[in-house]
């Protein structure tokens, strides 16, 4: 996609909305994230980074319309500026890097699944490996797991070179490793195009 174009979806993806709440998913992904939906039909999300709620909000909404029976969505931030109160929503302060600390052995055990892990932390190679290395040991055979936004190694604006590509060499170090147990969701990634996703190769199904 030509950088001009992706720059001007991004200025509106940083504009776009839900119910009133700042909503930052491209409009590629809002499509990708309803298909797995409607297809993985998940009775919990995980979210690590909340920012302001919106999107937590959102995947509530549509488990909501899924007909998903008391669904569940955990978002984790380590600074939440989230105003959003839902009962189907638990907010956690939490440091991407050291989950463990807040996502206790009691607490997953009572998220039932499947599970739709959505990391969309920092951004850095560190926080995004710490979450699939994390949700390693956790997740089930069907679940998933999205690493968000390595698009950013293709946008021009100069603070997003500070990422050093960082979601998406986490995600090729860790399938480097584990890529037995996973397999990237092509159909996901390819559905607009190749890889026309804010996550390129970050749509993984847990095998």
């Amino acid at each position: 996609m030509p950088v001009a174009v992706l720059d001007r979806i991004q200025a509106g993806t940083m504009r776009t909305c839900y119910r009133g709440v700042p909503f930052f998913k491209s409009p590629f992904d809002i499509g990708l994230y309803l298909q797995l939906l409607g297809r993985l039909a998940p009775r919990t999300v995980i979210e690590i980074g909340t920012k302001f709620g919106g999107s937590a909000l959102w995947f509530a909404d549509m488990l909501t319309a899924q007909g998903i029976e008391d669904p569940r969505v955990v978002s984790v931030d380590i600074n939440p500026q989230s105003r959003v109160e839902d009962p189907r929503i638990r907010f956690l302060h939490g440091d991407a890097g050291r989950l463990g600390e807040v996502l206790t052995q009691e607490l997953l055990r009572a998220c039932p699944h499947p599970w739709l892990v959505v990391e969309d932390s920092s951004h850095f190679y560190e926080h995004s490996l710490a979450a699939l290395e994390f949700f390693d040991a956790h997740l089930l055979g069907g679940d998933y797991i999205v690493v968000e936004d390595g698009i950013v190694d293709g946008l021009s604006g100069e603070h997003y070179r500070r990422y050093r590509n960082g979601p998406n060499r986490a995600v090729a170090d860790f399938l480097a490793t584990r890529g037995d147990a996973y397999v990237i969701d092509e159909a996901l990634c390819d559905l607009y195009g190749h890889n026309a996703t804010y996550n390129p190769n970050g749509w993984l199904r847990r095998l």
